[in-house]
């Protein structure tokens, strides 16, 4: 190091920004897992993590500001909480659609002939299918089968026996889609099954999979009631009533398992664009969350995209602006101690702007230090002419500049204490080059109490 030295420096809260960053992230990942969990356990058994409790315990690691306790936990989060996410989605789809075909199941025999009990039994089943667990869910397929199979064996006697007829195919197709396994002895039944199962063409396999569609839609995104009560309604409807029927509600909820999607784009786009201004707190940074709260109330898509990104620029600009200017501040302070003098040549030491620092013990000498974009600072060793001064590289240049560069190493190692690392990106060694001195002065330049309090407030 010497006349000329070019440092990249780097702060540890930069690091911290992109931990909080990405603890932001994953706290919304968990409270998203944690809700679908919790949902999914009223009807299916789940084995694994416990995201509710993993969600506490990190909210109380973030309140506590305690960054470091789980680096690795983050990152593996991170990284899987997506795929999680996803795979709690599919589940609860799963779980719902099978409850939702049992129901019409059940729906659809009451519209045939039975008994008292029978008919209470199915009544029973269609008010609670939404909500049964495993266990009470299989013993509604159980008992749902018994009555198909009774059903098989009993002479119709109703007004209109091909409605009866057809309403009856369409219970034991529903059933075979309701839960796995279900498995029949009677022969036709099972043709029923595997055509049901291989996705026929017939009604069936057409609402089974419009139940499915259903299933995905978030219901606190887009309202879906409508259209399970209009599928509610395909038990009592004829043949030709029915098709129309389904192809009705499934045009209507393609749209709106779309428009849930959409909806669900907006809000991992805010979610982005928050965890982005999490480690803010300024009036730029409140403006940028109202503008990311506006396009999600809005569900605008464009809108949330074009905020999110804006988000981002601002806070990797800002961070690099904080982190040059606490670089700096530290950096002069510790040539403070050094002893050197500080002159502010313009209203403070910003990024892109120049100052001088000066040992008083060398009238004929001072240092220029440039901020560079990045977080990168530029030492120049300068010398002054004076009547005792030699002609090209002498001896008093090189020990300034040697001198310079002991200096410099100790507010680098005093700075790594204080999180901030320096890398030598450039340099020219003493004596690399002759001084070509600058214009001799007649008085100091620098006034008394020109430190870097006055920089600072500046």
């Amino acid at each position: 190091m010497s006349k000329l030295v070019l440092v990249n420096y780097r702060i540890s809260a930069a690091e911290e920004r992109e931990v909080r960053r990405k603890i932001e992230l994953i706290r919304r990942m968990l409270t998203r897992c944690a809700a679908l969990q919790q949902v999914l356990q009223k009807l299916e058994p789940v084995a694994g993590e416990k995201w509710a409790e993993v969600l506490a315990r990190y909210q109380r690691t973030v309140d506590e500001r305690r960054w470091r306790e789980f680096t690795d936990a983050y990152n593996r989060l991170y990284d899987e909480l997506p795929a999680v996410e996803r795979g709690l989605e599919k589940a609860l789809a799963d779980a719902k659609a099978k409850r939702l075909r049992l129901e019409l199941t059940a729906a659809t025999l009451m519209a045939t002939s039975g008994s008292t009990a029978e008919r209470s039994r199915l009544a029973s089943i269609t008010s609670h299918a939404a909500g049964l667990y495993a266990d009470r869910f299989q013993n509604a397929v159980a008992a749902i089968e018994a009555i198909v199979r009774q059903r098989f064996n009993t002479p119709l006697d109703v007004a209109e026996p091909d409605v009866t007829s057809d309403q009856i195919a369409l219970a034991r197709e529903l059933l075979a889609l309701s839960a796995e396994p279900v498995r029949f002895a009677d022969a036709s039944v099972a043709e029923h099954q595997v055509a049901a199962q291989t996705g026929g063409g017939t009604d069936a396999a057409r609402i089974a999979r419009l139940m499915e569609q259903i299933s995905q839609v978030d219901p606190e995104l887009v309202p879906i009631d409508d259209l399970l009560v209009r599928i509610r309604e395909l038990p009592a409807s004829s043949p030709g009533q029915r098709a129309l029927l389904i192809d009705s509600v499934t045009l209507e909820t393609k749209e709106r398992l779309d428009l849930a999607r959409r909806q669900r784009e907006v809000q991992m786009t805010i979610d982005e664009g928050l965890a982005w201004l999490t480690p803010f707190e300024s009036e730029d940074a409140d403006h940028l969350r109202e503008r990311l709260a506006a396009a999600l109330a809005a569900k605008d898509l464009v809108a949330a995209q074009a905020a999110g990104a804006e988000a981002k620029t601002w806070a990797e600009a800002e961070g690099k602006r904080q982190d040059g200017q606490r670089i700096r501040s530290l950096l002069l302070r510790e040539l403070q101690q050094l002893g050197y003098e500080v002159n502010v040549q313009g209203a403070a030491w910003d990024e892109g702007s120049r100052i001088t620092i000066q040992n008083p013990t060398e009238p004929n000498y001072d240092v220029q230090l440039s901020a560079v974009a990045g977080g990168a600072v530029q030492s120049k060793v300068r010398a002054y002419d004076h009547l005792e001064r030699s002609a090209g590289i002498n001896r008093r240049d090189v020990e300034v500049e040697q001198s310079w560069c002991n200096d410099l190493a100790r507010v680098n190692k005093a700075l790594a204490e204080r999180g901030i690392t320096a890398e030598i990106a450039h340099e020219e060694g003493p004596g690399a080059c002759a001084q070509v001195p600058l214009p001799a002065r007649h008085s100091r330049p620098l006034e008394s109490g020109r430190t870097v309090e006055r920089e600072r407030k500046a």
